[in-house]
């Protein structure tokens, strides 16, 4: 099965298109070329297969035990695959997790990495059996495992209320969101209700992270993202004795201010809070 589907992914490789990524994936499996909605589009077309329903599980299965071997497509297609299959309502949650704990050692860039958590709804669907089997990995000295728990916070946690329903992003930030006043601290209250798990993305956030630059980065980009839906929650983490490194937490100060949202004012303060 790997050598049809290393067939179908070559039918679409672009030698153009390799010569480009190899530079924006350092660290990544030999490349095939392949575009990454092309590789979206067999996956869905392998997970709808309605004259073997299992043909998903069973393209996954043939790449364990083959890692050196592979082409940085052939793990992108499997991350994907792993995502839209276990999509599927008649997924048991021990099957979901089982996939999951098989995928992780498989990631070695940030591109499968991301790619795979963005897909991997499965999450959204178990949250607390998905919580409690990711926090061992958050403090492995893997770069790539503790880059899949902070992704996975971002794509399919934070963005998610009690009722499953999108949070929707502070179009404009101002100083009266993020000061400490009794309505802010009053309605933190009935945030953390809606949004149960904000609290714990804060408290994930609120560590050293010393794993490598690319954990780094997404725990920067994670507040930032935090920041924007959460203002006055995330400013109270970043400023009340917060543990980050300074590296990270300079990252996270940077990447809020890229943001559109914030206004000026709020962009000064927070340059403001950059350690030295």
């Amino acid at each position: 099965m790997q050598e049809e589907i290393r067939k179908i992914l070559a039918q679409y490789a672009e030698e153009q298109y390799k010569e480009f990524s190899a530079g924006l994936i350092p660290g990544a499996k030999p490349l095939m070329g392949v575009r990454l909605p092309k590789i979206r589009q067999i996956a869905k077309s392998i997970v709808a297969d309605k004259n073997n329903k299992s043909r998903w599980r069973d393209e996954t299965a043939t790449f364990d035990g083959v890692y050196e071997d592979l082409f940085f497509e052939e793990i992108m297609l499997r991350g994907i695959l792993i995502g839209y299959g276990t999509a599927k309502k008649d997924i048991t949650c021990e099957e979901g997790l089982a996939c999951l704990k098989d995928f992780i050692p498989y990631i070695d860039n940030w591109s499968v990495c991301d790619s795979f958590c963005n897909s991997f709804t499965f999450a959204n669907r178990y949250r607390d059996a998905v919580w409690a089997f990711l926090q061992p990995y958050l403090y492995s000295e893997q770069e790539f495992s503790v880059r899949v728990v902070l992704i996975l916070l971002l794509s399919q946690y934070l963005k998610y209320d009690v009722d499953n329903k999108k949070v929707p992003r502070n179009k404009a930030i101002c100083m009266a969101d993020i000061e400490l006043t009794q309505t802010n601290m009053e309605h933190s209250k009935q945030i953390k209700e809606q949004y149960p798990y904000l609290e714990k993305i804060l408290l994930t956030l609120n560590r050293p992270f010393s794993q490598g630059y690319y954990a780094q980065m997404a725990a920067a980009w994670l507040t930032a993202e935090t920041f924007v839906c959460f203002p006055y929650e995330t400013k109270q983490m970043l400023v009340c004795n917060c543990q980050m490194d300074a590296w990270t937490y300079n990252k996270a100060l940077q990447k809020i201010r890229e943001s559109l949202n914030p206004d000026k004012e709020v962009k000064e303060y927070v340059k403001s809070l950059k350690r030295r």
